[in-house]
């Protein structure tokens, strides 16, 4: 669908919104999870990026480590 709306001239908005039964409620506003929403989306072509505003929760422990960096 990318691909064909961009051969008519066309921009690709994507809502990236994060949701499943892997991610914690709370976690669907988690700042680790919404940079990787929108990379998603980048990678997937989008010229317009629709992401939720990120918290400060993080919902991976082991991304807490890099805080320490």
């Amino acid at each position: 669908i990318i691909a064909e709306a961009k051969s008519c001239g066309l921009a690709v908005v994507l809502w990236s919104y994060p949701r499943g039964e892997g991610i914690s409620k709370e976690g669907e506003t988690a700042v680790d999870v919404i940079a990787y929403a929108a990379h998603i989306a980048a990678l997937l072509g989008a010229n317009i990026i629709k992401v939720k505003l990120p918290t400060n929760h993080l919902e991976k422990e082991k991304i807490e480590n890099i805080e320490s960096l």
